[in-house]
């Protein structure tokens, strides 16, 4: 059941109305606002609400006659009247009414509401007549006429007369609703004599207000409350923020004063004496970058740092103006565990400026000029300990988790250990330290030279800026939770894929692009000062150029390097913020003005030895990938005297992970772990990022479709689905040719793989030779001046048969030379396959495949049952292209390639069956051009894209760790085991216990690095 309108009978008092928005224009065509939709899409600070009719100040119908006035509500549903209405006698005082459904006035300037008297009808029916065991009858007084409203006889008399229309000759507009059984009508009476015509209460705001409680026919409720108010003639009344009853008078808020133990993440409603004006108050929710508006104030922290938080807000319903739901613009601190409090970050004030917000009145005349509040007012309550800030380490440093079971959600492995995120920051000395206490402090940059740091680094003192307990460990949030995301958030966990540097949306820079704020930002940061100038480091590593070195990529305002890490990773979140819209609350990393040594180097001891009072000294990075180039310092006047840098706030990656449960593709800051966009798929079950981070491919199974999302920062189309192509059945894993040609399919149910173009998104072809029921693929780059030079790319397609096939791409028409199809199956067989990866080992071709059942190193089985991951290598094969001519097709054994087992590893080192793998991404090339053929769609991103190889003919990135998800291990319910890239060994994670130590992540299922395919 719905609401259809609210009427005083001279006008509409809900929806409200506004004039329609098209292409940008505001024309004069009146549109209501029946959705959140249409709220958006047309009411703008220069565009407002329009004014509500009031009621003329003498007891005068619609039509000039002489009446009472009135106020209905008419519905799209008959209304059930018990729902509404009372017999009870002792009702009287109330007119009757339930409370369903209320008409009061109220004094803006008191607070105070008084229910007005009068005589309420449904249908034309009220309650009347002489009492039975307390109890009136429902009479009916009123009938619908010629399209008017006429009294009818009631025991010989006529006691509707004086009901609005029925003394008049004729009727008027709407007066043929009144007497409708979908209609609640109330009539001012305080005589019980409706021909004595009556007027409401001058001076006062008449509110009618239905609630959910209003029922239907077949007990259907109202989906949504409606309030309706306006006054007796002209508006001269201030709105304001309503207070509660005496004695406590304070402001109507939710959460309300003093309220205690209230969730970080809530929201907040104000209430006020009328229908607000929404953008005098604050923005509605139509950009990204939230503006700070002065008419209220939610703040937070300490007095000599009090942060600012921004908000949208929204009206609680629809048809409701006088109750609005204020969003802030991101979570509050909370309070920390009992152990960590965190001094005055938990107490949340909200204040409410005099004269600053205004209703929706059309004072003299003047479209929007309302009347405006005249009283401030002011109130607080406490956030408790809920699910706690986050702020964890990014890429290159991190791998991210999506865990399954009972509470699913998303955790981060820290690989450098060394940063200020949340975390326990116990510290008590260098040489005495327990096992989940700050490992921050030895980081050596702190430990020898912190003040020498611009900005400067200081101790944690709360869980917010904690520090890391270590490399190898969980991020933890500001609760000490190491689930960082978790329902209500999402509802399932799936794939993933990491996009584009953060930076290039949110960042502090004093510029169009960065902070919009005028609490925070800095010159030094802007786009025009930034210049990513990257050489190589070693043969395999990238870093800022030394003297005379020749650039491996030279690029205005690019996005912060995928090849190293800010410094420290993360720098802690600071209060006041950088900036409150957008919401930077990290500091900046260590600037490139800082003139002291980094003295944060790979060495040989990265978790060491607390048993024998050995902190850790050296990152996880067996090569540099920290360095100072961070922005100049806030506070200079002129561009001219700031340094050129290359990193900054915010760091992290768009994270998107596919929520099933919810038919989404959700985005994370991935350094903050809030959401930034939802997006509607309508199945989501497998990812591809597009090399040149700028589509996101997206399996549907349960639909037959995969989906094209543009996930480029720049485009006017950024996180929108731009196509769906329809596939075979149950299309499950999809992999993006690194060379950007091909976006590969699989088709479970149908046995086939559909080739999708990288250029248009159509499928231009579908394959099924050597197929059984396959359902996860990946894609090795066209051998194009490296590898076995082929100049084709392959795709592996694991079969849940645990087969593995090979298909190897075009050009196969007239002087081609490559089959465009599957050309054969790998002599080997995995039992129970889960997962494939990408092996940057062997540029010729080679992967890593998640099984069951260890192979011998000749690829039979080895009897040994358990969890396997096993790598598969084309050993050799002629060198250049070979044509597609009558001798091709006698050439034996895939085209002459023979296969090799490069490395099976079983339960010897595994700690039960895996389900899914990643490969460090610490020493890479990614800040460098991509690496794209001649066949390839588009242009090569300048920085920090996907593509398997670097020019001239360099892996993308140089792994040394394998990082297994195992959901069910011998070591608990779900641990991440990591092997070392030489032998497979496992790497022991846990300095504090003997032994060779797992990371503990229970439900451990999908891992997700940097090139994850």
């Amino acid at each position: 059941m719905d609401l259809e309108q609210i009427s005083n009978g001279f006008g509409l008092m809900v929806p409200h109305q506004a004039f329609r928005v098209k292409n940008g224009v505001i024309t004069q065509e009146v549109v209501l606002i029946r959705s959140e939709k249409d709220l958006l899409a047309n009411v703008t600070a220069s565009n407002p609400i329009l004014p509500t009719t009031e009621w003329p100040t003498t007891a005068t119908l619609p039509n000039g006659d002489a009446g009472n006035h009135f106020v209905y509500a008419e519905f799209n549903r008959e209304i059930d009247v018990g729902s509404v209405m009372t017999p009870s006698v002792a009702a009287g005082v109330n007119s009757q009414l339930t409370g369903a459904i209320y008409v009061i006035e109220i004094d803006p300037a008191s607070g105070a509401s008084v229910p007005v008297k009068g005589r309420a009808f449904v249908g034309g029916k009220t309650y009347a007549g002489t009492p039975v065991n307390g109890e009136y009858e429902l009479q009916t007084w009123i009938q619908n006429q010629g399209g008017k409203p006429v009294a009818v006889d009631v025991d010989g008399a006529t006691p509707g007369l004086g009901f609005p229309g029925t003394e008049s000759a004729v009727g008027f507009t709407g007066s043929n609703v009144l007497s409708s059984p979908k209609t609640f009508t109330f009539v001012v009476d305080s005589d019980g004599d409706l021909t004595t015509h009556e007027t409401f209460t001058p001076n006062r705001q008449i509110r009618i207000v239905a609630t959910t409680s209003v029922f239907g026919k077949g007990s259907v409720p109202l989906v949504r409350q409606a309030v309706g108010s306006t006054t007796v003639g002209a508006d001269s009344l201030p709105i304001e923020v309503a207070t509660t009853p005496p004695p406590a008078a304070v402001p109507d808020t939710d959460p309300s004063f003093n309220d205690q133990d209230v969730d970080p993440q809530t929201s907040i409603t104000v209430r006020f004496t009328e229908p607000l004006q929404p953008w005098t108050f604050g923005p509605l929710p139509v950009t990204k970058q939230v503006p700070v508006f002065g008419s209220a104030a939610i703040t937070f922290g300490p007095s000599a740092s009090t942060v600012n938080v921004p908000f949208t807000m929204t009206p609680v319903s629809i048809y409701d103006f006088t109750s609005w739901k204020l969003k802030p613009a991101f979570s509050f601190p909370g309070s920390g565990p009992d152990a960590f409090q965190c001094g005055t970050f938990n107490q949340v004030s909200l204040s409410f400026k005099a004269a600053a917000f205004t209703d929706t009145a059309s004072v003299g005349g003047v479209l929007g000029a309302g009347n405006k509040n005249l009283l401030g007012a002011n109130t607080h309550f406490f956030t408790g300990e809920g699910p706690g800030l986050v702020n964890a380490p990014v890429t290159p440093g991190a791998i991210i988790v999506a865990r399954a079971g009972a509470q699913p959600g998303l955790s981060v492995i820290d690989l450098n250990g060394f940063g200020q995120g949340c975390g326990n920051p116990t510290f008590i000395d260098y040489f005495t330290f327990a096992k989940g206490n700050s490992n921050f402090p030895n980081n050596p940059n702190f430990r020898f030279q912190s003040s020498a740091l611009k900005p400067p680094l200081l101790p944690g003192d709360c869980t917010i800026n904690g520090g890391s307990a270590g490399p190898y460990t969980l991020a933890l949030d500001s609760s000490l939770n190491d689930l960082l995301v978790r329902a209500p958030i999402i509802e399932s966990i799936g794939d993933m894929a990491i996009g584009w540097s953060l930076d290039l949306v949110f960042n502090n820079g004093l510029d169009a692009s960065g902070c919009q704020s005028s609490l925070g930002g800095n010159l030094c940061s802007v786009l025009g000062k930034k210049q990513v100038v990257t050489a190589f480091s070693t043969s395999t590593t990238l870093g800022p150029p030394g003297q005379g070195q020749i650039p491996a990529a030279f690029v205005d305002g690019g996005p912060n390097p995928i090849s190293w890490e800010p410094h420290p990773n993360p720098p802690p979140l600071v209060f006041p913020p950088l900036c409150v819209s957008p919401y930077i609350g990290g500091q900046e990393p260590t600037s490139i003005e800082t003139v002291a040594t980094n003295l944060l180097v790979p060495g040989g001891n990265p978790i060491g030895d607390p048993l024998n009072g050995v902190p850790p000294q050296s990152p996880l990075a067996k090569l540099q990938n920290s360095f100072f180039v961070g922005p100049g310092l806030p506070g200079k006047t002129q561009i001219g005297q700031c340094p050129t840098y290359q990193f900054r706030q915010q760091v992290g990656q768009f994270l998107y992970m596919a929520d099933r449960g919810r038919r989404e593709i959700v985005v994370f800051n991935s350094n903050r772990m809030s959401v930034v966009e939802r997006i509607s798929v309508p199945d989501p079950t497998d990812l591809a990022m597009s090399p040149n981070l700028d589509f996101l491919a997206v399996s549907n199974q349960n639909a037959d479709s995969v989906t094209f999302i543009d996930v480029n920062p720049t485009s006017s189309n950024f996180h929108r689905v731009v196509k769906t192509v329809k596939v075979g059945r149950a299309p499950r894993g999809i992999a993006w040719d690194p060379g950007n040609e091909d976006v590969l399919c699989c088709n479970e149910l149908d046995s086939t793989v559909s080739i999708i173009s990288a250029f248009d998104f159509n499928v231009r072809k579908t394959v099924q030779s050597s197929l059984n029921r396959p359902f996860d693929v990946v894609i090795t780059q066209r051998q194009q001046g490296f590898g076995f030079l082929r100049n084709v790319y392959f795709a592996w397609i694991l079969n849940r048969s645990g087969t593995l096939a090979l298909f190897e791409s075009g050009p196969n028409g007239v002087n081609g030379w490559g089959y465009d199809d599957v050309v054969g199956v790998t002599p080997f067989t995995f039992n129970n396959p889960k997962r494939l990866a990408v092996d940057f080992g062997n540029l010729g071709g080679s992967i890593w495949v998640v099984h069951e059942n260890q192979l011998n190193s000749d690829g039979t089985q080895s009897g040994l049952q358990g969890g396997a991951v096993t790598n598969v290598v084309i050993d050799s094969a002629i060198f250049g292209t070979l044509p597609l001519n009558f001798t091709s097709l006698s050439i034996p054994q895939f085209r002459d390639m023979s296969f090799k087992v490069g490395l099976s590893v079983g339960p010897s080192q595994l700690t039960g069956v895996p389900v899914d793998i990643a490969l460090d991404d610490l020493a890479n090339l990614g800040a460098m051009q991509n690496f794209f053929p001649q066949q390839a769609a588009g242009f090569p991103v300048l920085l920090n894209g996907k593509s398997y190889v670097r020019p001239p003919a360099l892996a993308s990135k140089t792994p040394n760790f394998i990082f297994v998800a195992v959901p069910n291990s011998s070591e608990g319910t779900g641990v991440v085991d990591v092997l070392s890239m030489v032998g497979g060994t496992r790497q022991d994670t846990d300095a504090y216990t003997p032994g060779v130590q797992s990371i503990p992540a229970s439900g451990a299922t999908f891992l997700c690095d940097y090139w994850r395919q």
